[in-house]
């Protein structure tokens, strides 16, 4: 796929999000990114992923480098896997991530994000979006979690989130892979 000029509304970005904003310049805002986002459904960013290709391609440097989303993508790929344009969204979160890392930026709520998942996938040996959202939730905001019952009993009649997590063979050699890289604390 060529490259296109980004689309811009007359403001200049810094030249290290201008690699960023050609990756997502040919974005067409069909809106699949964010049907497939696991997160944005559960209400944890304040942006969905199609905001954030646009506010990229507007030119709205500082807003995204302050957003949550950028910091509570999990970087499932559904949304690369799924996209017709074949933007790599994951990857220009950890982009993002890292830029505003590098510019100082605070992480906000993500870290509580990142934990949480981590813990998870280590505990489990593969996400459980379930516990995520409880987690997540009751440590940023115990009364959006309240709101998002209803969501979750609905999601789990139509069979799109278990109930029950998934314990799929290999999980010690995940639990392994993390005690080997953090000593074994969780």
């Amino acid at each position: 796929m060529g490259q296109q000029e980004a689309i811009r509304l007359g403001v200049e970005t810094s030249a290290e999000m201008r690699p960023i904003e050609i990756e997502t310049a040919v974005c067409y805002q069909c809106g699949t990114c964010t049907g497939a986002c696991p997160v944005s459904a559960a209400g944890g960013m304040d942006y969905t992923p199609r905001a954030i290709m646009r506010m990229i391609q507007a030119g709205m440097e500082n807003e995204v480098l302050c957003s949550q989303t950028i910091w509570t993508c999990a970087s499932c790929y559904a949304c690369a896997v799924r996209c017709p344009r074949d933007i790599e969204i994951t990857d220009v979160m950890t982009q993002l991530r890292n830029l505003a890392l590098e510019r100082g930026y605070k992480a906000r709520k993500g870290r509580a994000y990142n934990t949480s998942f981590m813990n998870i996938v280590r505990r489990h040996g593969r996400m459980y979006e379930a516990e995520l959202v409880v987690r997540y939730n009751l440590q940023t905001n115990p009364l959006n979690f309240i709101g998002l019952i209803p969501v979750a009993v609905k999601m789990i009649l139509k069979g799109k989130l278990r109930f029950l997590p998934d314990h799929p063979e290999g999980r010690s050699e995940v639990r392994g892979m993390f005690d080997g890289l953090t000593g074994g604390a969780e």
